[in-house]
């Protein structure tokens, strides 16, 4: 199994630990990732809502590249993912799009979460795994890009997805129910209108904390960073302390393959899901 792979801006950045347990987690289940070549900025979050030609020509160039490369992208971001789709889909219906992008639409853009929910991939997820993470309490945390808007992702689900639940699952931990799988965390306004990202995100993270979760789980870099960013300021609000870790879906994949880079990664974390893991004797 082989894909074109696109990396984005936040995984060579703030999200490296993402970008590193995704190509890790890919290897060791035999999937071939080919980054694309001088791959620009896809213009997450904003170049949809500044300027509708940038919209489409920022991803294009990419898309063009991949094409030529001959196998579907995976883009592991979800904003990276939904804007690289939105341009495909634009090109292929506007023809002065078409003229100056000649995109044929060969290719599919999915998700990285899509990726490992793949059946050959999730079989291998469950058969090869060296540790089960049975007794790790989890809830799955889409947010907002993994189902939305619906004409671009064109999900199975859009108000319950379960491609993360079914994932979790077949690494062996217990994935809790809960009603905020697709609910916003404050996106890209975390610094425009930091008091909403602290409401919305507490919100989050008191009904994890209220089905008794480990830990929330996520493929989104900017939900991530929001929920564990902003801990400090809703424990301030709260007048108590949170402390709830906020790791990505390929760090379990990670810890289910006991990866030696899982140190590296849990140190970029401001809550570090390490003493949950070593409770729960996964470390």
């Amino acid at each position: 199994m082989e894909f074109s792979y696109y990396p984005g801006c936040t995984l060579k950045g703030s999200a490296q630990e993402l970008d590193e347990s995704f190509r890790n987690g890919a290897e060791r289940l035999g999937v071939r990732l080919t980054e694309i070549p001088d791959w620009t900025c896809c213009g997450a979050s904003s170049a949809h809502m500044v300027d509708a030609y940038l919209e489409t020509a920022l991803p294009a160039r990419d898309l063009l590249t991949a094409e030529r490369m001959g196998n579907d992208v995976v883009a592991p971001c979800a904003g990276c993912h939904v804007r690289m789709r939105a341009a495909s889909k634009h090109i292929l219906k506007d023809k002065e799009l078409l003229r100056q992008f000649p995109f044929k639409g060969e290719i599919d853009v999915i998700s990285g979460m899509d990726m490992f929910h793949k059946k050959d991939l999730l079989k291998a997820l469950k058969d090869k795994k060296l540790r089960s993470l049975e007794g790790l309490r989890v809830v799955p945390y889409y947010g907002c890009l993994a189902v939305r808007p619906v004409e671009v992702v064109e999900p199975e689900n859009a108000e319950n997805p379960t491609q993360m639940d079914d994932i979790l699952e077949a690494l062996g931990a217990e994935v809790l129910s809960w009603p905020y799988k697709t609910d916003c965390c404050g996106g890209s306004l975390a610094l425009t209108k930091t008091e909403m990202v602290v409401k919305l995100s507490r919100k989050l993270i008191d009904m994890a904390m209220m089905v008794d979760a480990d830990m929330m789980v996520t493929m989104c870099p900017m939900c991530q960073a929001n929920l564990d960013t902003r801990q400090a300021d809703i424990s301030k609000a709260a007048g108590k302390v949170y402390h709830m870790p906020i790791v990505y879906l390929t760090e379990l994949i990670g810890v289910a393959f006991n990866d030696p880079k899982l140190g590296t990664w849990f140190e970029k974390h401001l809550v570090s899901p390490a003493p949950v893991l070593a409770k729960r004797g996964l470390l």
